[in-house]
């Protein structure tokens, strides 16, 4: 069979269709779902928190080293006995607060057990310091010096001998001595603390105290000061990849002068500036050099900083924008075109140290010396050392620096405020050899080659009947890799059942390659669109309420006679309201021709009388009426005072229109040329092997959203993005069929555009369709219903649809890729102290939490830990919660003061501690626990006499324990009081997130849909989403994303698993094995 694929590619989404190219029938559809790959909430990358976790677990993990050393040390040294140090901390009476012991140490003789507490002290707090100067540029260490600064400031200002001694009596410190809620306010610096343990081993050696001796002091400041050194450059080069075309070199650090330009070149070499008047065109190299000049003196330059420096018009613009008609051209480019900020940082620095004029001071190879050792070297003194150039490697051996030069101490040492850290995929020696091409203006693919390196050669290797997996050194993207790769997945599943395709048509979804900022962005004019959608649907309802529902069409006639303050875009003549919606009476047209330009967007529409419209015919307004001067005058004095964007009066003023720009325009509005997509469309061509056909060029094509839209907009497909995901394979289809469709779309308007609309409705041409009954078809192959499809399928009566075709229909069945990891954060950030058990056998758990953060109920209740004893607080949080309307923000948003006889000592109420209990909980030590985490599978049960489901939760903290519990949820009872698993339950299989199940329920369950409407359903296939350990309630979703649910599962009818492939092929699973950990 010779068939096409069509794609309709999203970030969590892909819609896919098959076209039989031989017979014109859509052979199959479908559609995949994943969620995006980053943090639903702000877009981070999902390994974020893992780092951060890891991070911490680091430093806590030295930490505690740091001080099982310092008292290991103290044993030895006979300061305290083992056993003295076992009890250091029990309490007893007469002991002084550590902060008070700390300052008496400059004024007496310590105990010994008062020298090991403050010895421990200091091992657990050291301060801040930093190796490298540029760390304290940071945003949050920017934030740390100024409070080292200011406390520093403090201390000289008011003459306090120590830290301890500040804390303990400076009135900044009164309420707490530690930072609280991510405030660096009490930060000091380590070497302050220094001075103070020097000071107090002096006080203590003058007042008598045996410990106190040089040797003890210096040995105790070595384990204090200790800390992992830094990572050498061997350490670095070891982790740098080898160049792509010079195999034997190391990539070269992003952040050199040559590196940069090489992306500067590139991008400027891929910059086209579009104009109505002429065809795209490239940079000249006067251009590219005024460009160029500007990148390397800011530290970034957007595109309407562009467009000053070369002087465009308004009518032009750059071919890498997406640009929003609704908003200024301003505000469209007021976005970055590149920022080469790494040598604008350098840069700045030379000219702080040698003056504006750089002159030929500095070469390039000075400039990538210089990133080159703020790259890769993470020590200020190593960074010294290779900057004067007398480095020696770990080998013994002196290391010239690139450029063979020494620079002066003083520029070393504002250059040592800088760090960096990326690198790119070529080498420096790669990029001097390719970079001279570029200069010329030539693409970087072929400036490889003229350089002498195969940039094609991964092309030359055999194309595989299969798809192979995206490099992920090509895409840095997570969001884009994990679409592509579902992509793959679905492409391949297509190619395992009906082997290789003839061509590939891709839609790429607008935000794809996109930031999450700018994602956001587009959600925003999106619904901000449908919201004046909304509004003119409004207006137009109680204008005339007899003609019922608004289409869209009517939609964007209003908003045009709205925009054009009721007049005719072409003579300007007034568009009564009454007559607007009437039959034949005012029409939307295409100023340029849709048939000769294919755009059909906004701006190139304009609301006219139906009369104006049928003169103008396939023209311009300028080749319709431009030969006569004084109607055209006098048509562009009324053009310039519509309130309009300026590209819809740069069009409707537009004189020139040849074959040549028309041809432009169309491959414009036809094909996505954004380079996300181009990528996609080379890494498929490069790597896959087509149905060949003789003569046949191309065989991936990138579809332009804009014309899809319009053609499903044509046939009638209207698209409701919030009903469910089925209008992804809708799509498709489109995408699938469109392109090849583009003659006949183009014929259509054409007669369209000569003749009167409504002559050619009489004479009954319509909008044309792929093949005869296409429309219905699709229709038809969009129902969720199989007898329904068949029966509507039979009657429709297609020459291409057989009887045994139809007989093996059957409705879409939406896939979603599954989640089986058994890794994650074993147990939630907040602790708890448990205390016992409630009177219904439940753990009872204490934990501290923020005031706006206090579970109250409906009267403003709350379970306070010591409430008994603490009324007045208590009644003062309830009070302040009651007051502000139940409103847990504005309440605690100023300050609450412990009830007190004095209300100026009063201490700030920051957390309370409250009450909990629970099933299950990590115990970290005897008294400290923790609720855990996540639910990594369910295992599902059936008890062999009476039928009934259970289920048991597998949690992180079991796989780590290599723990399978056995036991099952049983609702309204605690963890001691679950069903064993014994032999009267039979394992029937595990569900991991997105597992799909059918589920038939006793009775029918009433719901609503994501678009609010009611839904009733007994018996469905669902996909899991996660159980409840307390009522075992399961939370699914159905397969088309229009409904969730929860329900219990234990007197359930039908309860199976399935699996599903990515085309949405089920298969229901069979004896299971109960998994070991």
């Amino acid at each position: 069979m010779k068939y096409s694929i069509g794609l309709d590619i999203g970030i969590a989404s892909v819609g896919w269709a098959v076209i039989n190219e031989d017979i014109e029938r859509i052979e199959d559809l479908g559609v995949r779902i994943f969620d995006v790959a980053e943090q639903p909430k702000t877009g981070a990358s999902l390994s974020t928190p893992r780092r951060l976790a890891r991070s911490t677990r680091k430093r806590l993990r030295r930490r505690r080293h740091r001080v099982e050393r310092v008292r290991k040390f103290m044993i030895q040294k006979g300061l305290l006995t083992q056993v003295q140090m076992e009890q250091l901390y029990d309490w007893k009476d007469g002991d002084l607060d550590i902060w008070l012991v700390r300052v008496n140490a400059l004024e007496r003789k310590l105990s010994d057990r008062e020298f090991a507490r403050i010895l421990v002290h200091f091992a657990k707090n050291r301060g801040f310091q930093s190796n490298r100067k540029s760390e304290l540029q940071e945003e949050d260490n920017g934030a740390v010096l100024s409070a080292v600064q200011e406390n520093k400031r403090l201390m000289e200002e008011k003459g306090y001998q120590t830290i301890s001694e500040m804390l303990l009596y400076d009135e900044k410190f009164e309420g707490t001595k530690r930072n609280k809620g991510g405030e660096y306010t009490h930060v000091v610096a380590r070497s302050d603390l220094k001075r103070e343990i020097q000071l107090i081993f002096e006080k203590q050696r003058a007042y008598g105290h045996a410990f106190a001796t040089m040797e003890n002091e210096d040995k105790f400041l070595q384990i204090w000061s200790s800390q992992r050194p830094f990572a050498t450059k061997d350490d670095i080069a070891k982790k740098i990849g080898n160049c792509t075309f010079e195999p034997k070199e190391k990539r070269a650090p992003k952040s050199t002068y040559t590196f940069e330009r090489f992306r500067a070149l590139d991008k400027l070499n891929r910059l086209r500036i579009l104009s109505g008047t002429s065809p795209a065109r490239s940079l000249t190299q006067e251009e590219r050099d005024l460009i160029l000049n500007s990148l390397f003196s800011k530290k970034e330059v957007k595109y309407k900083e562009l467009r000053k420096l070369l002087k465009l018009n308004d009518e032009q613009r750059f071919n890498e924008i997406f640009y929003d008609p609704n908003e200024k051209i301003e505000k469209n480019e007021n976005r970055t075109f590149l920022s080469l900020e790494s040598q604008y940082k350098i840069r700045k620095i030379l000219q702080k140290i040698e003056g504006k004029s750089l002159n030929d001071t500095y070469r390039p190879v000075d400039l990538d010396t210089i990133a080159y050792a703020l790259t890769v070297f993470k020590d200020d003194q190593d960074i010294r050392d290779y900057l004067q150039n007398q480095y020696v490697a770990s080998n013994g051996k002196k290391e010239l620096n690139l450029a063979n030069r020494k620079y002066n101490d003083e520029l070393i040492e504002e250059l040592l405020h800088l760090s960096f850290t990326k690198f790119g995929h070529l080498s420096l020696k790669a990029l001097r050899n390719i970079l001279p091409f570029m200069e010329q203006g030539i693409p970087y693919h072929q400036a490889c080659e003229k350089a002498g390196y195969q940039f094609n050669k991964k092309v030359n290797r055999e194309k595989q009947k299969l798809l192979p997996p995206v490099p992920a050194k090509d895409i840095v993207n997570p969001v884009v890799i994990r679409s592509l790769s579902q992509v793959r997945k679905v492409i391949n599943g297509i190619i395992k059942r009906y082997g290789s395709p003839s061509s590939i048509y891709i839609e790429l979804a607008r935000e794809m390659g996109r930031g999450y900022k700018e994602r956001k962005d587009l959600e925003k004019q999106y619904n901000k669109n449908r919201q004046m959608n909304e509004g003119a649907k409004k207006h137009i309802l109680e204008l005339r309420p007899e003609f019922g529902d608004p289409r869209g069409h009517d939609i964007l006639k209003y908003k045009l006679w709205q925009e054009q303050d009721c007049r005719c875009a072409y003579s300007f003549k007034s568009i009564p309201i009454k007559q607007l919606f009437e039959i034949g009476y005012a029409e939307v047209d295409h100023i340029i021709p849709y048939s000769r330009s294919f755009d059909d967007s906004n701006n190139n529409k304009v609301l006219v009388l139906a009369a104006e419209n049928q003169n103008k015919q396939n023209r311009t307004p300028y080749e319709w009426f431009g030969h006569d001067e004084t109607k055209w005058q006098e048509f562009t004095s009324l053009v310039t005072t519509m309130k309009v964007s300026k590209k819809k009066k740069s069009l409707l003023l537009k004189k020139n229109f040849d074959e040549e720009q028309a041809e432009e325009f169309r491959s414009r509005h036809l094909n996505d040329t954004r380079y996300i997509t181009r990528y996609i469309k080379t890494f498929i061509e490069d790597n896959l092997q087509f149905r060949i056909e003789e003569g046949k060029k191309t065989y991936v094509h990138t579809v332009n959203g804009a014309y899809t839209s319009l053609m499903r907009k044509r046939w009638g497909f209207n698209k409701n993005r919030q009903e469910n995901a089925l209008h992804h394979a809708l799509d498709a289809v489109i995408v699938a069929v469109s392109l090849p469709f583009k003659h006949k779309v183009r014929a259509y308007f054409k007669r369209r555009e000569e003749y009167a609309h409504n002559q050619l409705k009489r004479e009954g041409e319509f909008f044309p369709e792929p093949w005869p009954g296409f429309i219905h078809e699709l229709e038809i192959r969009m129902m969720q219903d199989s007898e329904n499809i068949k029966l509507a399928m039979e009657s429709l009566n297609l020459k291409t649809y057989d009887e045994s075709f139809i007989k093996e229909l059957k409705p879409i069945f939406v896939s979603r890729m599954p989640k089986r990891a058994m890794k994650g954060q074993i147990h939630e950030e907040t602790l708890k102290r448990v205390r016992g058990r409630t009177d219904d056998g439940y753990i009872r758990t204490v934990k501290k939490v923020k005031l706006d953060q206090i579970p109250f109920d409906k009267n403003g209740d709350f379970p306070m830990f010591g409430k008994e004893t603490d009324m007045k607080t208590y009644e003062a949080i309830k009070s302040r919660y009651l007051e502000s309307g139940k409103d847990k923000k504005k309440a605690f948003n100023t300050p609450l003061y412990k009830p007190a006889k004095n209300p100026e000592n009063a201490p700030i109420i920051r957390s309370i501690k409250i009450e909990e209990k629970a099933n299950r909980v990590v115990m970290l030590d005897e008294k400290t626990a923790a609720d855990n985490a996540s639910i990594v599978r369910t295992e599902v049960f059936r008890h062999k006499e009476t039928g009934n489901y259970f289920l048991t939760p597998v949690y992180v903290a079991d796989v780590l324990a290599k723990k399978v519990p056995d036991r099952l949820i049983t609702t309204k009872k605690p963890y001691s009081e679950w069903r064993k698993i014994t032999d009267e339950y039979e394992f029937l299989f595990s569900l991991y997130p997105n597992d799909l199940i059918r589920v038939k329920m006793p009775k029918e369950k009433e719901t609503k849909t994501h678009t609010g409407e009611k839904h009733v359903w007994q018996e469905n296939f669902m996909y899991f989403k996660g159980v409840h350990s307390g009522s075992a309630g399961v939370r699914m979703i159905d397969h088309m994303n229009s409904f969730e649910d929860e329900i219990g599962v234990r007197k359930l009818v039908v309860f199976e698993k399935y699996q599903v492939d990515p085309l949405g092929r089920m298969n229901k699973v069979h004896g299971e094995k109960r998994h070991g950990i």
